[in-house]
C-alpha cells in the first residue's frame, strides 16, 4: 500500500517487492521462484506466496498479524500528534534552560510502517522505533528552510522555530527505502513550568503515547511526577 501525505496531496508508491515467499519452510526458497507469479494475501496485501500449500502452512503464524492494513496517511498522523511532539521537542532539547539548542539540534523520530512489522493488530498506521535529539550538523539529509519569521520571533522575546524530522522507513524485506517528513514548532515564548529532570525518559514516555502503550491523559501526571521525585532527591 502507498503512502500518502494528505498535508502536500503526496503519493509515494511501494518499491516491487523482492520476490520471496513468506512461508519459512518453504521448499523451494533456496532454488528461487523463477517466472513464477507469487500470490499476494487478500486481506492484508503485505506478504506473498508462492503457492496454497505454503499459504496453508504459513497461516497459523500470519493470522496474528493479518489485517486490513490503514491508511497509510503521514501527514495525518503527524498532525494527530502535533503537540505530543512539540511538548517532546521541548524536552528533548531541553529549550527552558538551553534555548539555544533550538539552532542545534532537531528532534528525529525513526518510524516504520505498521503494516510491515509483525507486531498484532494496531489501528495506527506507523510504529515509532526511537526519539532522538540530532545536531544539525551531523545529519545527512538537508531540511526545508524554516519560516522566515524565527528571527523575528527572537526579537519578540520567543526561542525560535523548533524542527521534528521523521524517518519512515519501509521495513526489511520490500526494497529498505526511508522517507523524510518534516514538522515546525514556533516556540513563540518561553515554556512554561519546570525543566523536567534528566531521567524522567520524555523519548520514551512520547514513543509510548504514540505507540498507544501510554494514554495521552498520563502525560501530564507522569511529568508532574517526575518532578516531585527529582525534588525529593535533591
Amino acid at each position: 500500500m502507498p503512502i500518502i501525505d494528505s498535508t502536500y496531496g503526496i503519493v509515494i508508491a511501494d518499491p516491487k517487492p523482492a520476490k520471496v515467499c513468506q512461508w519459512l519452510g518453504c521448499p523451494d526458497v533456496d532454488e528461487g521462484y523463477g517466472d513464477r507469479k507469487m500470490k499476494m494475501c487478500a486481506r492484508c496485501n503485505v506478504v506473498r506466496y508462492c503457492s496454497k500449500e505454503c499459504q496453508r502452512a504459513d497461516w497459523g503464524d500470519h493470522k496474528l498479524y493479518c489485517q486490513i492494513p490503514p491508511i497509510m496517511d503521514i501527514g495525518a498522523w503527524m498532525d494527530t500528534h502535533e503537540s505530543l511532539f512539540r511538548w517532546a521537542l521541548i524536552e528533548g532539547l531541553r529549550l527552558r534552560s538551553e534555548p539555544a539548542n533550538i539552532n542545534r539540534y532537531v528532534l528525529t523520530v525513526n518510524m516504520t510502517r505498521m503494516d510491515r512489522l509483525l507486531k498484532g493488530i494496531n489501528p495506527s498506521p506507523f510504529f515509532v522505533n526511537s526519539i532522538t535529539r540530532t545536531k544539525f550538523d551531523s545529519m545527512d539529509i538537508l531540511l526545508p528552510p524554516r519560516q522566515s519569521d524565527a528571527s523575528a520571533i527572537v526579537a519578540a522575546g520567543g526561542i525560535g522555530t523548533g524542527a521534528v524530522v521523521f524517518n519512515v522507513s519501509s521495513g526489511p524485506g520490500r526494497g529498505n527505502y526511508t522517507m523524510a517528513r518534516f514538522q515546525y514548532h514556533k516556540i513563540l515564548e518561553k515554556p512554561a513550568g519546570a525543566e523536567s529532570p534528566p531521567g524522567m525518559g520524555w523519548a520514551n514516555i512520547a514513543k509510548g503515547v504514540a505507540n498507544g502503550d501510554i494514554p495521552i491523559s498520563s502525560l501530564s501526571r507522569m511529568a508532574e511526577a517526575a518532578h516531585v521525585d527529582d525534588q525529593a532527591s535533591s
